[in-house]
């Protein structure tokens, strides 16, 4: 049996690997040399279609996707999160944006107060990945920004063990080392 010492440290390293692979599930991914929407707005875009959403809607919609919302993501991200990254893709890039949006119930909480539905551009983007990074609507995570085409940062090696946040572009760096 380990000290308790190694145990703690065991039980931080295990810790800190949950954590990386919630954070990494927030950036966009590099599947080869094609740019996808990361895990979890893959799984918001899975849920939308030309009919309007609400995010109640979106997260209880009847598929794997909305399942794995559900019961993989609700708990870590909440509801809030859910109505906010929605208005964020509403709101991104006016004209070309991925997600149209319209008021539905103001006075009610974030869940039920506004509609939204894929645009063409949204379409395009959850059937064929994001032609550049500066097409996905900008995040927030620890310090840095997902989606964001002054620091690229991607997940490369998406749902293996070696899953690594790196900037888009240093994959061939990294690589070589």
């Amino acid at each position: 049996m380990l000290p308790i010492e190694g145990r703690r440290a065991d039980r931080v390293r295990k810790d800190l690997v949950e954590l990386g692979t919630h954070q990494a599930a927030l950036f966009p991914r590099l599947d080869g040399s094609a740019l996808t929407l990361s895990w979890v707005d893959e799984l918001l875009f899975a849920c939308l279609d030309k009919d309007w959403s609400t995010p109640a809607d979106v997260f209880m919609h009847r598929s794997s996707a909305g399942e794995e919302l559900r019961d993989g993501w609700g708990m870590r991200i909440g509801d809030r999160f859910l109505a906010m990254r929605l208005r964020q893709w509403a709101e991104h890039r006016g004209a070309e944006a991925a997600l149209e949006s319209v008021p539905y119930r103001p006075d009610r909480p974030p869940m039920l107060e506004a509609r939204y539905r894929l645009t063409a551009v949204g379409d395009q983007i959850r059937r064929h990945g994001l032609d550049e990074i500066a097409q996905g609507a900008p995040l927030p995570v620890w310090g840095v920004t997902a989606y964001d085409p002054l620091a690229p940062w991607v997940v490369v090696d998406h749902g293996t063990a070696h899953q690594r946040v790196l900037r888009l572009g240093d994959r061939a760096t990294q690589d070589e080392e």
